[in-house]
């Protein structure tokens, strides 16, 4: 492989989504604990509770993309430049159910919600969307 040629592809997208979906879940892990660490997010803050809610989140937005790579590799003359718009677009929307959290009645539905609590789901989210996007867009 000489410089400015192409990656070569990394399989099948049902392969590079279990390779997303484990690295995603991995990584945000990581950025929990170690949010949990630096930040005083309280116990009550359910989202950031344990590492369940994390897992799955995580879990449950891979599929989503890998689902959504598919469909766009299928329709799409371009799939990568179209997958990344798609999935810029989706992460800018997660970070609008996690901003809520701040408000008078996000806060009534998630006690314990804190600006850094709120900026730990939001970087958990940029995190999990960096690696999903790179595992996909070698695919096959």
């Amino acid at each position: 492989m000489t410089p400015g040629d192409p990656e070569p592809a990394s399989g099948h997208p049902w392969t590079a989504g279990l390779r997303a979906l484990i690295g995603s879940v991995l990584a945000n892990l990581v950025v929990w604990a170690g949010g949990n660490l630096l930040f005083d997010i309280p116990e009550a803050f359910e989202p950031l509770a344990g590492p369940g809610p994390t897992i799955f989140l995580t879990v449950v937005g891979t599929i989503g993309a890998v689902l959504a790579f598919v469909v766009v590799r299928r329709v799409a003359t371009r799939p990568v430049p179209v997958f990344r718009m798609v999935a810029a677009g989706a992460l800018l929307v997660s970070f609008i159910p996690d901003v809520l959290l701040l408000t008078e009645q996000g806060a009534a539905n998630f006690p314990g919600a804190t600006v850094a609590g709120v900026g730990l789901l939001i970087l958990m989210h940029v995190v999990a969307a960096a690696i999903i996007v790179r595992c996909l867009e070698g695919a096959r």
